[in-house]
Order: structure tokens, then sequence, then C-alpha cells
């Protein structure tokens, strides 16, 4: 799994924009956000998903968290409120550079770049609690894939992992719009493509979907019991959503 090109993405994504690259909403793009904000709204996040767990009536240990996907630690800073030890890794280094500077935890948020196709970093059955939000849709499914089996390879025995991945595209394009796409693409030289989408961002932000009977699978086949599944709106327009809630046997 190579995942250079996915970094080299993102690391310019957290020195251009960091914050609209991470919330990507309407009249936020070109440095809109305000910082205070922006962790305002990791803040109710985290209450929301707090509230969601307790719902489930699931008992847990809450000494370490993961943040897979961190950013800049929209959500890893209020995770370390509710539990001992918060980590959060992230792909880039800019952002995880930005994160430690917006750490007002000290040592009970920690942070670390993770360039790997796993989580090698961690031993087995490290944390208690894993979570993974708007980042596994960012990268190919095979990548995605690989890296749920490793959520469960670090949770503790009885530790809840919750995530959420795009799903299938709501609106495909007919095969004959999609064959002229490709036709026409081939007829521009890909250096004007490339300024166009460095313009536009788009070639720094993909997007991938998993049918959430495959995920379901993936999760069951490696050890897990699923607690729940529930759609939502995270993916944004275009493609169906889902959040996944697992315990390790």
């Amino acid at each position: 799994m190579n995942l250079n090109r996915i970094q080299r993405a993102w690391d310019e994504l957290g020195r251009k924009d960091p914050l609209w690259a991470i919330l990507t909403w309407p009249g936020k793009r070109g440095h809109r956000w305000d910082r205070g904000e922006f962790f305002e709204t990791g803040e109710r996040d985290v209450e929301r998903l707090i509230a969601y767990i307790g719902s489930l009536g699931h008992s847990f240990s809450r000494r370490r968290a993961l943040d897979f996907g961190c950013g800049v630690g929209r959500m890893t800073q209020p995770l370390a409120r509710h539990f001992d030890e918060a980590w959060g890794v992230d792909i880039a280094p800019s952002m995880i550079e930005l994160a430690r500077r917006f750490n007002e935890l000290g040592e009970r948020c920690k942070y670390r770049v993770n360039d790997a196709p796993d989580l090698r970093c961690f031993s087995d059955d490290t944390f208690d609690f894993v979570l993974s939000h708007l980042t596994l849709q960012h990268m190919p499914p095979e990548s995605a894939k690989q890296y749920m089996k490793e959520f469960l390879r670090v949770l503790a025995p009885g530790g809840l992992v919750v995530f959420q991945m795009a799903g299938e595209p709501t609106r495909v394009r007919p095969a004959s719009i999609r064959r002229l796409r490709r036709v026409v693409r081939g007829l521009i030289p890909e250096a004007l493509i490339g300024l166009y989408r460095k313009a536009r961002y788009r070639h720094l932000i993909d997007m991938h979907g998993m049918k959430r009977e495959e995920v379901v699978r993936l999760l069951e086949e490696n050890g897990a019991e699923v607690l729940d599944v529930r759609p939502d709106t995270s993916a944004g327009g275009g493609w169906t959503s889902f959040g996944y809630c697992a315990t390790k046997a």
C-alpha cells in the first residue's frame, strides 16, 4: 500500500488551509474558520459521541483513546477530557505540527505522524477506544480495510471502535457520459488538468466508499462484534455514509 501521494496531498492541505480541509463547510475556505469556533465543533461532536456510546449500554475502560486521522486535534482534545490519555495520529506532518501547537491538555493529549500502512507503532490491545471520523473515506478501499483490521488489533478486549465510512455514490453518471469524459480528458494535456485541479483543491481530497455489508463482514471476520450501524450524512452530498460501532471479544 503506497501512501506517499496521500501524505503529500494532506500535508499540502495542512500548510495551505488546514481547518477547511478537515471541515469543508461552505464559506470557510481560505482561512475563514475561527479557531475557537472550529474546536467547538469537536467538543460538540465528542459530547454527542459519548452520549451515543452511553445509549448502547456497553461498559468499558476509559484509560486510552486513539483518534485516527486526527488532523489538528479537533476531536482528540475533547476525547482527552473523557479518557486518561488520548493519542492522535495523522499521515500529514503539517497537521501533527499544528495539533501539538494547539494542544491545551499537556501530556494527556499526545500526537504522532503515522505514514505506515498499518498501526505498527502501537502494540496489540493498547487502546480502550478507537475513533476515526472523515478519514477512511479519503483513502483507497484496500487501505481503509487494512486500517479497520488494525483498529481491532490495537483495541483492548471489551473496548469499542467507532468509525465513519462513506458507502456508495447516490448519483451515478450513465456509462455513455463516463466514456465521453474519459475521451475528452484524453485530449487535454495532463499539465493543464493538474493546474485546474490544483486551483480547485480537487486533486487533494479523493473520495472512496465501501458497501455497508462489506464493512460489517470485514469486522466480524476479524473478531469484532458489531453493536450498531447507523446512516449519517458525514460524507456529504452524493454519497451514502454510515457510522459503525463494534467491540472486540
